[in-house]
């Protein structure tokens, strides 16, 4: 039997190389999934593209967008410099006290000099940081004088000193308090700065772009908004600017391991490989648990091929970083495409430990379990992958499918690859929907219910010849199509579907074989002969060829032929021989002989790829 596999496996591999060459639309023939019927009447499913996709990494670690560690540095920075910025303006100011004094003393006009006396309680309150009377005093002085030049710059400067004092807020009654402030002193620099910020934060990156610029025309010494600079130059797409910026924070010692990794990605996105490597062992250099640098050196050593440094660097990562999901992500994708499958499992579990809503984890934990032919772990990851949103995804719902009907769960497959159909609706689709139908048949046949074999055979026949309809090149689809044809009893139709599968794949030896039994339901004897002879030259171990073969010399006559084939299958299969035998001595008629068989031999769940 183990020849047979073995047979089957290389000729399979000669299938799937002309497929490349003669198919319209390239496919892999990946599974064959015989029923229990010694015909060997099989059927057979086909992986929309390959049943070894290679798995993809995560997207760019944070995409040019900078996160909530980077943005609560920046703040600080900003809050530093914006509170010396303060500071100074307030050493300017007191330099100038005596001389405003004598001007405002010279004051006649009553209101002027009112207005002049509460904005000098203003300052003084400002310096205090009393800020609502300060606030409250600059708006009675130009409410008396509204050319008050003081009262103006206080009002702006009290206004950018509350804001600073709201912390972390970043909502529109802050970002108020910053407007004002610049229109009543368009050179306030600080307040430009902080509009920046704030916008930032609210992800409103043009706007944030356009503050950051108006400070650092004002004060070219704001070094503090370098790199948030830097971040959003790089979210909007300019890597030049983004570069630029970046580098400058490096340079002021402000850079974070985020920053390093945005430059990084822009580096290597401009072909820049080399660089891009050496700003992130830096990275990694100076922070050795920021999970992003390793993810991203792997990303880059990848797409240069060198997977073995990549695998090193992430577990690497793995010891420094254990709790960064991603790393374990990218593990799983390496492990996964080199055909380590133990490996992907434990990486992609470890995933789930640290996300258990990640849903592209649970889909590729479930085609690791595919691919060790752990099934029903299968069908349980890909449910969780469409619980958590992988919901609009043929791919997935055509893997789920074909797992479902190897844990015997046809109505589930029948509905998965259903959805597959609605969404790709390629002539693959239809046919693999098709051949859940099949097997749902078969399966309801093998229990009685002959009515609902019945139907589900006309639901197979009508999703095939949709399928043959839109690809005539593919010979699984007209394979399936015979076989169907074959269980209604359509031996005309099988025979001419089988043929067309011949025509494509002419040494497949399961189309031999249902074509054979197609020929031998419509009586025509002496051509099933023709093609079970076939089947059994080019794998001398097809038990089922061998089987069909010597009933088919016994049906005949041809005793000797018939007693050799015997021969040749005890060598194979010695159960199914018996049978053979007890069929050729006439101890059992043809029909119990089948009847028994069915009984008796184990299902051939699947033939290895």
């Amino acid at each position: 039997m183990h020849g047979t596999y073995y047979l089957i496996r290389i000729f399979l591999s000669s299938v799937l190389l002309l497929s490349v060459i003669t198919a319209s639309v390239v496919f892999n023939i990946n599974d064959i999934v015989p029923s229990s019927d010694i015909t060997g009447a099989a059927s057979v499913f086909v992986f929309r593209g390959s049943s070894k996709k290679p798995q993809s990494g995560t997207a760019r670690a944070k995409a040019y967008s900078a996160g909530a560690a980077t943005r609560a540095d920046n703040r600080q920075r900003i809050n530093r410099q914006a509170s010396a910025g303060r500071t100074k303006k307030a050493e300017d100011a007191r330099s100038k006290t005596a001389l405003l004094a004598r001007q405002r003393a010279r004051e006649r006009n009553a209101r002027l000099r009112q207005s002049n006396i509460l904005t000098a309680r203003a300052e003084t309150q400002l310096e205090k940081g009393e800020l609502e009377q300060a606030i409250s005093n600059f708006r009675e002085a130009l409410k008396l004088n509204a050319n008050n030049a003081e009262a103006v710059n206080g009002l702006s400067d009290a206004l950018t000193a509350k804001g600073i004092d709201a912390g972390d807020g970043s909502d529109e009654a802050t970002l108020a308090l910053f407007a004002e402030a610049v229109k009543l002193d368009p050179k306030n620099e600080i307040a430009f700065m902080k509009m920046g910020e704030i916008y930032d934060e609210l992800g409103r990156n043009a706007e944030a772009l356009e503050n950051y610029e108006k400070a650092l025309s004002l004060d070219p010494a704001l070094d503090a908004i370098y790199l948030p600079m830097g971040m959003a130059y790089a979210e909007a797409g300019n890597d030049q600017k983004a570069e630029e910026f970046l580098v400058k924070a490096e340079e002021k010692g402000s850079a974070t391991g985020e920053a390093r990794v945005t430059r990084a990605l822009i580096l290597e996105r401009n072909g820049r490989d080399g660089e891009a490597l050496a700003i992130l062992d830096r990275a990694i250099n100076a922070d050795a648990t920021y999970g992003a640098c390793y993810v991203e050196k792997a990303r880059i050593l990848v797409k240069l091929n060198r997977q073995e440094e990549a695998a090193a660097v992430l577990h690497q990562g793995t010891v420094a970083a254990p709790g960064y999901a991603p790393i374990w992500f990218e593990t799983g994708v390496i492990a996964y495409n080199r055909g380590d499958y133990t490996a992907a499992m434990e990486a992609y579990q470890k995933v789930l430990e640290l996300d258990a809503d990640s849903a592209q984890a649970h889909a590729n934990l479930a085609s690791v379990y595919r691919q060790m032919e752990r099934y029903a772990e299968a069908n349980a990851q890909y449910r969780a992958a469409h619980e958590k949103g992988i919901d609009k995804d043929p791919d997935l719902y055509s893997e789920w499918g074909f797992c479902l009907g190897k844990t015997e769960e046809w109505d589930k497959a029948v509905a998965r690859l259903s959805s597959a159909e609605q969404l790709g609706s390629t002539a693959v689709d239809h046919n693999n929907l098709g051949w859940a139908h099949y097997n749902a048949a078969r399966n309801e046949a093998a229990k009685g219910n002959e009515e609902q074999a019945k139907r589900s055979y006309e639901a197979a026949l009508q999703s095939l010849q949709k399928a043959a309809e839109m690809d005539e090149n593919i010979a699984s689809i007209f394979l399936n199509l015979g076989a169907v044809n074959n269980a209604l009893g359509n031996a005309d139709e099988a025979v001419t579907a089988l043929n067309r599968a011949l025509a494509l794949e002419p040494d497949w030896v399961i189309t031999l074989n249902q074509l054979g039994s197609a020929l031998r339901k419509g009586g025509d004897y002496p051509a099933a002969i023709q093609r079970f002879v076939r089947s059994t030259t080019i794998s001398p171990d097809d038990r089922f060829g061998l089987y069909n073969l010597g009933e088919l010399y016994h049906l005949t006559g041809n005793k000797r032929e018939a007693k050799r084939i015997s021969d040749r299958l005890r060598k194979v299969d010695p159960t199914l021989a018996r049978r053979l035998d007890d069929v050729l001595s006439g101890k059992i008629v043809l029909d119990e002989a089948k009847r028994q068989i069915r009984r008796n031999i184990p299902t051939l769940r699947r033939i290895p790829f």
